[in-house]
């Protein structure tokens, strides 16, 4: 009998040790693409293969104020939890993940100026001893040093209207922009930060900062901003709208077309990422807004995706779909109206792209179903959670979910091998 209970004891054990697998650590040759679950927008961070460091966007929001705005649609809590605000639940994820010892980012890229990606001024937002408000991106920057920052339209911020000069809110949240401005002012001059402009149809902004001659099969290319789309060879840009026809007759602009997008690949192993491209033509949007058509070509067939727009239903059209044709789909997602229907239907057919797509979302209320029907969340490899992609130098890769309501890189679900092609 002793031994029945030592043995049950102990097969319990190991159940719970296995519940709490953490994320087993980063190791030199490979790729992590980690999308951090806040509840309050977009945060990507990569760690390449020869341990140089990259940070896609750090948003954050006052989800009382939107939820009061936008009822009934609502946002989550703060991950793990409300004692956080966004910009500190990323600081707390760097530091677990990487250690103790103060960590890095060696490159920022800020894709657009809309808060979900890169913070907003709150009755909550402390204040740096640098004389900045801490919200997203300047939060997570006064900790953690950022070495080189780059954004859509550095310096001159005059696209499609000047900013700089601009007394009114067109595109953009002016107390948000203008604290980015002190923040980047006093990173410059006192910590050395270098602030660029992304440069379309480049593969030498981004670059391994270690040991770049031992990965030459790795390259980050940047595919789109503002209004300029790389053509597929050299620098040479495409056009694709003017300011007049993004301001119309409102003078009024949204930021989303503004996103940049990049493409990272690893030997036969390619993502593609880009802010809150859109792609929609209908009664209410010219042909313009499509961004994503002429994109798709030029990125081309993909391992993994995240979702342009958070999976909202002006992108993610069918010809974009059916071109990069991921395996891996990433939403990274925070309100009850994403995914859109559209989107939600396109991702499960089976008439687009050759093969049946893994779909993980950051995060999917049950009360979304109650509009798109039960279909798309019975597919989902992942309801909630930070999504990690971690790949080898064989090309394969794996999708890890972690708890985004724990602070410590806990495992709840494993996906994979899955073989790039």
């Amino acid at each position: 009998m002793r031994k029945s209970i030592l043995f049950l004891f102990a097969i319990v054990c190991a159940a719970f040790m296995a519940a709490q697998e953490q994320l087993p650590k980063w190791e030199k040759g490979y790729l992590d693409i980690h999308h951090i679950n806040t509840g309050r927008g977009n945060c990507t961070f990569l760690i390449f293969p020869d341990g140089t460091t990259m940070m896609i966007d750090a948003g954050d929001f006052d989800g009382d104020g939107f939820n009061a705005k936008y009822a009934p649609m609502f946002v989550p809590q703060i991950f793990p939890n409300n004692s956080y605000t966004a910009g500190s639940a990323i600081i707390n994820y760097l530091i677990k993940l990487l250690g103790k010892d103060k960590p890095e980012i060696d490159y920022f890229l800020l894709t657009h100026f809309h808060s979900d990606h890169y913070g907003s001024i709150q009755e909550i937002s402390g204040t740096s001893d640098n004389g900045y408000r801490l919200t997203g991106l300047t939060e997570v920057g006064d900790v953690i040093p950022i070495r080189s920052y780059v954004d859509r339209d550095y310096p001159n911020y005059n696209f499609p209207v000047d900013l700089l000069s601009n007394t009114k809110s067109t595109g953009v949240e002016l107390p948000a922009f203008t604290n980015l401005l002190k923040f980047l002012n006093y990173q410059k001059v006192h910590n050395s930060m270098k602030v660029e402009k992304f440069e379309v149809g480049s593969d030498k902004q981004f670059v391994l900062k270690k040991e770049p001659k031992s990965y030459p099969n790795f390259q980050v290319r940047n595919i789109k901003s503002n209004n300029l789309l790389w053509a597929g060879e050299g620098k040479k840009t495409i056009s694709l709208f003017t300011a007049e026809e993004l301001l119309g007759k409102s003078g009024k602009y949204s930021e989303n077309q503004m996103s940049t997008a990049v493409v990272i690949k690893y030997g036969n192993f390619k993502y593609y990422t880009g802010g809150d491209n859109s792609g929609l033509v209908d009664q209410d949007h010219e042909e313009w807004y499509d961004i994503e058509t002429p994109m798709a070509p030029v990125v081309g067939k993909v391992s993994a995706m995240s979702l342009n727009h958070h999976s909202n239903r002006d992108a993610t059209n069918r010809m974009f779909l059916d071109v990069l044709d991921p395996k891996v789909v990433i939403a990274q997602s925070w309100c009850t109206d994403h995914p859109g229907a559209e989107v939600g239907q396109r991702l499960l057919s089976k008439n687009i792209g050759t093969q049946k797509r893994d779909v993980f979302m950051t995060y999917y209320h049950d009360e979304t179903g109650f509009g798109i029907g039960p279909w798309f969340a019975r597919s989902l490899k992942a309801k909630e959670g930070h999504i990690v992609i971690r790949v080898y130098p064989d090309g394969t890769y794996k999708v890890y979910v972690l708890d985004a309501r724990k602070a410590n890189l806990t495992i709840q679900k494993k996906f994979g091998p899955y073989v790039s092609e």
